[in-house]
Protein backbone atom coordinates (compact mmCIF):
# COMPACT_ATOMS: atom_id res chain seq x y z
CA UNK A 1 0.00 0.00 0.00
CA UNK A 2 1.44 3.44 -1.08
CA UNK A 3 0.70 6.76 0.61
CA UNK A 4 1.62 10.76 0.61
CA UNK A 5 1.57 13.25 2.76
CA UNK A 6 -1.75 15.06 3.25
CA UNK A 7 -0.28 18.53 1.63
CA UNK A 8 0.28 16.30 -1.54
CA UNK A 9 -3.13 15.80 -1.92
CA UNK A 10 -4.49 19.11 -1.33
CA UNK A 11 -5.25 21.29 -4.57
CA UNK A 12 -8.27 22.87 -6.35
CA UNK A 13 -9.16 19.59 -7.76
CA UNK A 14 -9.22 17.46 -4.23
CA UNK A 15 -9.96 20.37 -1.77
CA UNK A 16 -13.87 20.14 -1.70
CA UNK A 17 -13.67 16.52 -0.72
CA UNK A 18 -10.96 16.99 1.54
CA UNK A 19 -13.20 19.46 3.28
CA UNK A 20 -16.45 17.31 3.20
CA UNK A 21 -14.19 14.20 5.23
CA UNK A 22 -12.45 17.13 7.57
CA UNK A 23 -16.39 17.93 8.35
CA UNK A 24 -17.26 14.31 8.35
CA UNK A 25 -14.40 13.66 11.17
CA UNK A 26 -15.51 16.55 13.24
CA UNK A 27 -19.25 15.59 13.56
CA UNK A 28 -17.67 12.70 15.40
CA UNK A 29 -17.80 9.76 12.82
CA UNK A 30 -15.52 7.38 12.57
CA UNK A 31 -16.03 4.65 9.85
CA UNK A 32 -15.11 5.78 6.04
CA UNK A 33 -16.90 8.60 4.45
CA UNK A 34 -19.24 8.28 1.71
CA UNK A 35 -19.64 11.68 -0.61
CA UNK A 36 -23.56 12.03 0.10
CA UNK A 37 -25.64 12.44 -2.44
CA UNK A 38 -27.52 16.10 -2.26
CA UNK A 39 -28.26 19.24 -4.08
CA UNK A 40 -25.67 21.78 -2.92
CA UNK A 41 -27.59 24.94 -3.92
CA UNK A 42 -27.00 28.32 -2.23
CA UNK A 43 -28.21 29.05 1.27
CA UNK A 44 -28.69 32.76 0.13
CA UNK A 45 -30.93 31.97 -2.95
CA UNK A 46 -27.87 33.25 -5.24
CA UNK A 47 -27.10 30.02 -6.96
CA UNK A 48 -27.59 31.84 -10.25
CA UNK A 49 -25.48 34.83 -9.82
CA UNK A 50 -22.65 32.86 -7.42
CA UNK A 51 -22.23 30.51 -10.79
CA UNK A 52 -21.94 33.30 -13.33
CA UNK A 53 -19.49 34.95 -11.32
CA UNK A 54 -17.53 31.67 -10.92
CA UNK A 55 -17.94 31.46 -14.72
CA UNK A 56 -16.39 34.97 -15.59
CA UNK A 57 -13.68 34.48 -12.59
CA UNK A 58 -12.61 31.70 -14.42
CA UNK A 59 -12.53 33.70 -17.38
CA UNK A 60 -10.10 36.26 -15.48
CA UNK A 61 -13.23 38.94 -15.38
CA UNK A 62 -14.77 38.85 -12.09
CA UNK A 63 -16.36 42.23 -11.81
CA UNK A 64 -17.84 42.01 -15.36
CA UNK A 65 -21.20 41.20 -13.63
CA UNK A 66 -22.14 42.02 -10.14
CA UNK A 67 -24.31 41.45 -7.12
CA UNK A 68 -25.49 44.97 -8.09
CA UNK A 69 -26.79 44.62 -11.66
CA UNK A 70 -28.87 41.42 -10.41
CA UNK A 71 -30.58 43.70 -7.72
CA UNK A 72 -31.31 46.30 -10.06
CA UNK A 73 -32.89 43.54 -12.51
CA UNK A 74 -34.69 41.76 -9.61
CA UNK A 75 -36.78 44.78 -8.26
CA UNK A 76 -38.07 45.07 -12.33
CA UNK A 77 -39.47 41.65 -11.57
CA UNK A 78 -42.65 39.54 -9.74
CA UNK A 79 -42.07 38.83 -6.51
CA UNK A 80 -42.02 34.86 -7.19
CA UNK A 81 -38.10 35.35 -8.70
CA UNK A 82 -37.64 35.88 -5.11
CA UNK A 83 -37.98 31.99 -4.87
CA UNK A 84 -36.25 30.88 -7.66
CA UNK A 85 -35.33 31.75 -11.06
CA UNK A 86 -36.29 30.13 -14.36
CA UNK A 87 -34.88 29.64 -17.39
CA UNK A 88 -36.93 32.59 -18.91
CA UNK A 89 -35.64 34.52 -15.88
CA UNK A 90 -32.34 34.35 -16.76
CA UNK A 91 -32.81 34.86 -20.54
CA UNK A 92 -34.63 38.60 -19.37
CA UNK A 93 -31.53 39.36 -16.95
CA UNK A 94 -29.32 38.61 -20.13
CA UNK A 95 -30.92 40.63 -22.16
CA UNK A 96 -30.41 43.55 -19.71
CA UNK A 97 -26.63 42.71 -19.68
CA UNK A 98 -26.55 42.78 -23.75
CA UNK A 99 -28.35 46.23 -23.75
CA UNK A 100 -26.21 47.16 -21.24
CA UNK A 101 -23.18 46.37 -23.85
CA UNK A 102 -21.76 44.24 -21.27
CA UNK A 103 -19.50 42.39 -23.76
CA UNK A 104 -20.35 38.42 -23.56
CA UNK A 105 -20.96 36.13 -26.06
CA UNK A 106 -24.89 36.90 -26.44
CA UNK A 107 -25.38 33.52 -29.36
CA UNK A 108 -24.21 31.22 -26.87
CA UNK A 109 -25.61 32.46 -23.50
CA UNK A 110 -29.67 32.35 -25.66
CA UNK A 111 -28.76 29.05 -26.96
CA UNK A 112 -29.93 25.74 -24.59
CA UNK A 113 -27.50 23.11 -25.56
CA UNK A 114 -29.36 20.59 -23.40
CA UNK A 115 -30.65 17.70 -24.87
CA UNK A 116 -34.22 17.07 -23.95
CA UNK A 117 -33.42 14.24 -21.54
CA UNK A 118 -30.29 13.59 -19.01
CA UNK A 119 -31.72 11.76 -16.54
CA UNK A 120 -28.55 11.22 -15.06
CA UNK A 121 -24.84 11.80 -14.62
CA UNK A 122 -23.56 9.38 -16.84
CA UNK A 123 -25.62 10.95 -19.26
CA UNK A 124 -24.78 14.61 -18.43
CA UNK A 125 -20.88 13.97 -18.37
CA UNK A 126 -21.33 12.69 -21.93
CA UNK A 127 -23.38 15.63 -23.24
CA UNK A 128 -20.77 17.80 -21.48
CA UNK A 129 -17.86 16.46 -23.32
CA UNK A 130 -19.33 16.31 -26.57
CA UNK A 131 -19.24 20.40 -26.29
CA UNK A 132 -16.84 22.63 -27.41
CA UNK A 133 -14.16 23.10 -25.35
CA UNK A 134 -15.50 26.18 -22.92
CA UNK A 135 -17.24 27.55 -19.80
CA UNK A 136 -20.79 26.42 -19.33
CA UNK A 137 -23.77 27.70 -16.92
CA UNK A 138 -25.46 24.36 -15.59
CA UNK A 139 -29.36 24.06 -14.31
CA UNK A 140 -30.26 21.05 -12.69
CA UNK A 141 -32.68 19.67 -10.39
CA UNK A 142 -36.07 18.45 -10.50
CA UNK A 143 -37.84 20.91 -12.26
CA UNK A 144 -37.34 24.59 -13.67
CA UNK A 145 -36.02 26.07 -10.59
CA UNK A 146 -32.79 24.08 -10.20
CA UNK A 147 -29.41 24.92 -8.58
CA UNK A 148 -26.92 26.66 -11.10
CA UNK A 149 -23.32 26.35 -11.19
CA UNK A 150 -21.13 25.64 -13.80
CA UNK A 151 -18.83 22.85 -15.61
CA UNK A 152 -15.40 23.59 -17.24
CA UNK A 153 -14.95 21.54 -21.04
CA UNK A 154 -11.65 20.71 -22.15
CA UNK A 155 -12.79 18.46 -25.21
CA UNK A 156 -13.70 14.88 -26.18
CA UNK A 157 -13.08 11.70 -23.31
CA UNK A 158 -11.52 14.93 -20.91
CA UNK A 159 -12.17 15.15 -17.17
CA UNK A 160 -15.01 17.77 -16.87
CA UNK A 161 -14.68 19.69 -13.87
CA UNK A 162 -17.46 21.37 -12.01
CA UNK A 163 -17.47 24.86 -10.15
CA UNK A 164 -19.83 25.56 -7.46
CA UNK A 165 -20.33 28.10 -5.03
CA UNK A 166 -18.76 31.94 -4.90
CA UNK A 167 -17.63 33.46 -1.95
CA UNK A 168 -14.75 36.43 -1.48
CA UNK A 169 -13.76 34.47 1.82
CA UNK A 170 -11.83 31.95 0.42
CA UNK A 171 -9.34 31.34 -2.29
CA UNK A 172 -10.04 29.85 -5.04
CA UNK A 173 -13.16 31.59 -4.28
CA UNK A 174 -16.10 28.35 -5.28
CA UNK A 175 -15.59 24.77 -4.66
CA UNK A 176 -13.66 22.69 -7.65
CA UNK A 177 -14.20 18.90 -7.99
CA UNK A 178 -14.88 16.13 -10.74
CA UNK A 179 -18.28 16.52 -12.30
CA UNK A 180 -18.69 12.57 -11.62
CA UNK A 181 -18.72 13.10 -7.74
CA UNK A 182 -22.35 15.41 -8.65
CA UNK A 183 -24.13 12.36 -8.16
CA UNK A 184 -27.39 14.31 -7.63
CA UNK A 185 -28.15 15.42 -10.81
CA UNK A 186 -31.39 13.83 -12.10
CA UNK A 187 -32.28 16.13 -14.83
CA UNK A 188 -31.06 18.95 -16.47
CA UNK A 189 -33.10 21.95 -17.12
CA UNK A 190 -30.33 24.06 -19.02
CA UNK A 191 -27.21 24.19 -20.60
CA UNK A 192 -25.40 27.69 -22.00
CA UNK A 193 -22.03 28.92 -23.13
CA UNK A 194 -20.47 31.46 -21.06
CA UNK A 195 -18.12 33.47 -23.53
CA UNK A 196 -16.57 37.22 -23.53
CA UNK A 197 -16.88 39.14 -26.54
CA UNK A 198 -14.40 41.96 -26.12
CA UNK A 199 -15.94 45.38 -27.30
CA UNK A 200 -18.94 44.00 -27.86
CA UNK A 201 -21.86 47.26 -28.27
CA UNK A 202 -25.62 46.77 -28.25
CA UNK A 203 -26.99 48.18 -31.58
CA UNK A 204 -30.45 48.91 -29.40
CA UNK A 205 -27.97 50.60 -26.76
CA UNK A 206 -30.08 50.88 -23.46
CA UNK A 207 -33.56 50.69 -25.07
CA UNK A 208 -35.77 48.69 -22.41
CA UNK A 209 -38.16 46.31 -23.49
CA UNK A 210 -41.39 46.74 -23.62
CA UNK A 211 -42.23 43.91 -20.92
CA UNK A 212 -39.76 45.89 -18.71
CA UNK A 213 -40.99 49.31 -19.24
CA UNK A 214 -44.81 48.56 -17.81
CA UNK A 215 -43.56 46.62 -15.01
CA UNK A 216 -41.06 49.30 -13.48
CA UNK A 217 -44.23 51.87 -14.44
CA UNK A 218 -46.09 49.74 -12.07
CA UNK A 219 -43.56 49.95 -9.19
CA UNK A 220 -43.97 53.51 -9.28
Amino acid sequence: MSWVWMEHLDNATTRYLLQQVDQWQAEGNTGPYFPVQRDTASELGTCLMDAFRAALYYLVSPDLVTLEMWDAFEVTQPDDILGGVTRSGVTAFFKVLQRDSVPLDYDHLFLNVAPRSIANIETFNKVCQEQPPGVYLVSAGEDDDGHCFVVIVYGPNERVLVLDGFTDKKDPPMDVLPLKYVQWVHNVSWICRVALNPGYQCRHGKRKSKTQRKREKRLR
